[in-house]
């Protein structure tokens, strides 16, 4: 039986090897399947065979020459018998991506001489792409597909896969994908893909097995289960989508926390999965806790430069303490308050620092941390590149990192926010080229168009009825020194970091035009900025709200309503704003000289002009330490105070009879603290506190001087020469006109939870829940700080680059209307216009 078995399976491998040694014919179809069949017998000694023709057959529109000149195979040409040359004319053919089968066939003629065949089906030529169920902008395959492009299966199919791929990664699971190529009227071919994504399959159930530690509603919170409040009172749970991915971050996550308690053994994985009713996935993990670990003894080995018990005090780990492996590697890696961190910024860019854990009895475990300094690191070039408008030496003020100085990470991080600050680029970043023992600094600018023309029209005015035209230009990278050289114009003169300011505003009775100049470093040392600014403006009087800040001076004198009027300003400041970095680098001084002219003047000019003037000192002392930025702070505060004063000139000018000349003095002190509650809930705390006073009681004060309280003021429905020191309360009305009482000392207090709902770089949503109270007198004696007008309520803001701040809020007074003097309790809205409260 053996033996039969043996004899047959000789006889079958006889069979088939003897075939394959007579001859051959190659054919290859779109499964890249090659056959070999017999044709003809030739000599063993023949190598090759001689091309007398080509034909071309299938289903193509290609003829004989375009497929020899892309195959590489020409008629009289030889072809060996081993198929090398035609393995490479197929190659060739399929690389064209002309072709949906390709197959090579030869007929011998005489002796050696052959005719070849290639039979052939062309791809289909798409015209069209039909896509239903998705966007064709968010997949780079679809989108590359041009008109007259011949397309495959097999970039059908890489279609598919990607579409599956980008939306499971999003959560849909059940997502069909179908695709057909159709004809229309016209014989053309479009590809039709249908996409049906199905819903997205959350996390409807997830049970913990083995947590003992920690309880099951915290390890939740690791797996994107969450709460979402509105206004700190409703809430309701989001389901986390089943994506694998986040599943797998999600358990690093856990197995992060309970490293941090001590559990460094502890093993977390995913133990099943199952479908609920709703179609959604219920998924079990598994958690191996472990023993619980303790820190033990700490040896810091190989610190020269920093003495051991500082390094220690960095290390703010015990003895004793429960093992936080996260927490501890953080406190020697971190890129900021860490052993790391101390060494960065003395200069050892170099250094390198590694733990090891020595584990002992009793679950403690020894640390060892090995310090290796290296040699300190200088910087020894600071390169500065990519700036074509703003000069070197603007850049160059800024920074904190200079040649010859060490490397501090702490000074490249305050030369980055200078930079940042200035407004002026579109990015900054720095990159650190090691240089022998040193390293160069190259700070790389990408710079942006700073300059800004607007121009606004609106309605202003009582009832609206008043056009209102307001223009600016805003150059906020001037170059005075080469206003008079024509070919450093670009198309302005322009890369001092100087700022110009042209504006003005227009209607049918007012006039107004003025230009503000700063040069922020008047000093080569310090980071001292000086503005000047001037302003001319004209107002025809024509109601008693106008007249009464005349009367207040000129009380025996009547005005005529008979003749126009018109009231005149001219406005010339100086201002000084200096850091006063002796402190910290957070306290600046901010100081002014402001002088105004005031001319009340008739239309004949028979009249005697009447004219006044307001010449006053202010000195403001200011620390803001709020972050990250000042728009939406997480932290922090803000401290402010103002002192505003003119000179007694009641007493040096003793012929004042007219009192022309305005005399008084104010402060101010206004305080606000920051503190993050949870994730982008922000808790806001602050107040503030203002006086006025007099020299002495024969110069009255003017209306404008005063303090005034209640409501939101909005600037931008109307024209005014003088500016009144409003107070916002919310909840509370305002009455816009100047005798509306006024008073001399004022207090408040605020309380505000924000939550941030949208936050990038030049846009930020938030919403807010307020309660504040204030209190306002005109006569010190009869003030009481305690009793306030308190209101409560809830609000909305935006703050967007181009525009600032926009919000609107929502208050409910609680005690007596402030102005009208009579219990309201009634809903208020205010709008929040260009400046947040």
């Amino acid at each position: 039986m053996k033996k039969n078995i043996f004899i047959n399976s000789i006889f079958y491998l006889f069979i088939i090897i003897i075939p394959i040694q007579q001859g051959y014919s190659f054919s290859v179809h779109n499964d890249n399947e090659n056959d070999f069949v017999t044709n003809t017998n030739y000599d063993k000694q023949n190598v090759s065979f001689i091309i007398r023709k080509i034909h071309v057959i299938g289903k193509t529109k290609y003829d004989v020459p375009f497929i020899s000149e892309l195959s590489g195979i020409f008629p009289g040409e030889s072809v060996d018998i081993h198929g090398i040359k035609t393995d490479n004319a197929i190659r060739k053919l399929w690389k064209s991506n002309l072709f949906k089968k390709i197959s090579i066939y030869k007929k011998s003629v005489y002796k050696n001489d052959i005719d070849l065949f290639f039979e052939l089906e062309d791809l289909e030529e798409i015209h069209e792409i039909k896509v239903k169920g998705i966007k064709k902008d968010e997949f780079p395959n679809i989108k590359k597909i041009k008109i007259g492009d011949k397309i495959s299966g097999d970039l059908i199919q890489t279609i598919k896969n990607d579409v599956q791929e980008y939306y499971t990664k999003k959560g849909y699971h059940e997502i069909d994908i179908k695709s057909e190529i159709n004809k229309d009227r016209d014989q053309k071919n479009i590809l039709c893909l249908y996409v049906n994504k199905g819903k997205k399959i959350e996390i409807e159930e997830i049970l913990f097995d083995g947590n003992q530690s920690v309880q099951d509603q915290e390890l939740l919170k690791f797996m994107g289960i969450t709460k979402k409040y509105f206004y700190s009172i409703i809430s309701r749970i989001q389901n986390p989508i089943f994506v694998q991915e986040n599943i797998k971050e999600n358990l690093k996550n856990i197995i992060n926390k309970y490293k941090s308690i001590g559990f460094i053994d502890v093993q977390v994985f995913l133990d099943s999965i199952w479908k609920k009713k709703s179609g959604n996935y219920g998924i079990k993990i598994k958690i191996i806790e472990g023993k619980k670990y303790y820190l033990g003894n700490v040896s810091i080995l190989g610190n020269k430069k920093i003495k051991t018990d500082f390094l220690k005090k960095i290390f703010f780990y015990k003895k004793g303490d429960i093992y936080n492996q996260i927490g501890i590697k953080k406190n020697i890696l971190n890129s900021s308050n860490s052993i790391l961190h101390v060494y960065f910024d003395l200069g050892h860019l170099f250094v390198n620092i590694t733990f090891i854990e020595k584990r002992i009895l009793d679950n403690r475990v020894d640390l060892e941390i090995k310090i290796e300094e290296n040699k300190p690191v200088y910087i020894n070039k600071v390169i500065i590149s990519g700036n074509l408008i703003t000069k070197d030496h603007v850049i160059r003020r800024e920074l904190k990192t200079y040649p010859g100085d060490l490397f501090s990470t702490q000074k490249v991080k305050h030369s980055l926010l200078n930079l940042e600050n200035l407004n002026l680029f579109k990015k900054v970043y720095y990159e650190i080229k090691p240089n022998k023992e040193n390293v160069d600094i190259e700070w790389h600018i990408v710079e942006q168009n700073t300059n800004e023309f607007q121009f606004h029209g609106g309605f202003g005015g009582k009832n609206f009825r008043k056009i209102i035209g307001n223009f600016k230009l805003n150059l906020k990278n001037f170059s005075i020194k080469n206003v008079f050289n024509w070919n450093l114009w670009n198309p302005i003169p322009q890369g001092d970091g100087q700022k110009l300011v042209v504006h003005s505003q227009l209607g049918k009775d007012f006039t107004s035009y003025g230009f503000s100049f700063t040069e922020p470093w008047i000093e080569r040392t310090h980071p001292t900025s000086m503005t000047f600014q001037s302003q001319y403006s004209v107002k025809k009087i024509e109601n008693e709200e106008d007249l009464y800040f005349l009367s207040q001076i000129y009380k025996n004198t009547q005005i005529s309503h008979e003749k126009n009027k018109f009231l005149k300003k001219i406005n010339i400041s100086i201002d000084l704003n200096k850091f006063l970095t002796f402190l910290d680098p957070y306290s600046k001084i901010f100081t002014s000289i402001d002088y105004e002219r005031f001319l009340y003047q008739e239309e004949d000019f028979s009249s005697k002009k009447r004219r006044f003037h307001n010449l006053t000192y202010l000195i403001s002392l200011q620390r803001n330490s709020t972050n990250p930025n000042i728009i939406f702070p997480f932290q922090g505060s803000q401290i402010q105070f103002d002192s505003l004063f003119s000179l007694p000139y009641s007493v040096i000018i003793k012929n004042n009879r007219n009192k022309e000349w305005m005399e008084y003095f104010k402060l101010k002190i206004i305080f606000f603290w920051y503190k993050k509650i949870i994730d982008n809930m922000i808790f806001k705390a602050g107040g503030e506190l203002g006086c006025l006073g007099q020299y002495t009681d024969s110069v009255e004060l003017f209306p404008f001087q005063k303090f005034y309280m209640g409501g939101v003021p909005n600037n931008l429905l109307g024209f005014k020469l003088y500016n009144k020191d409003h107070i916002p309360l919310r909840g509370y009305s305002y009455k816009n006109k100047i005798p509306n009482n006024g008073g001399i000392i004022y207090d408040k207090l605020v309380l505000e939870i924000r939550y941030l709902i949208k936050n990038l770089s030049k846009l930020k949503i938030w919403t807010t829940c307020f309660m504040e109270g204030g209190n306002i007198s005109d006569s010190y004696k009869k003030f009481n700080p305690i009793i306030m007008n308190k209101s409560f309520g809830f609000g909305l803001r935006l703050f967007w680059g181009p525009i600032g701040f926009l919000g609107m809020d929502f208050g409910y007074p609680i005690d007596r209307d402030l102005v009208h003097g009579f219990n309201k309790s009634k809903w208020k809205t205010h709008f929040i216009i260009g400046k947040d409260l």
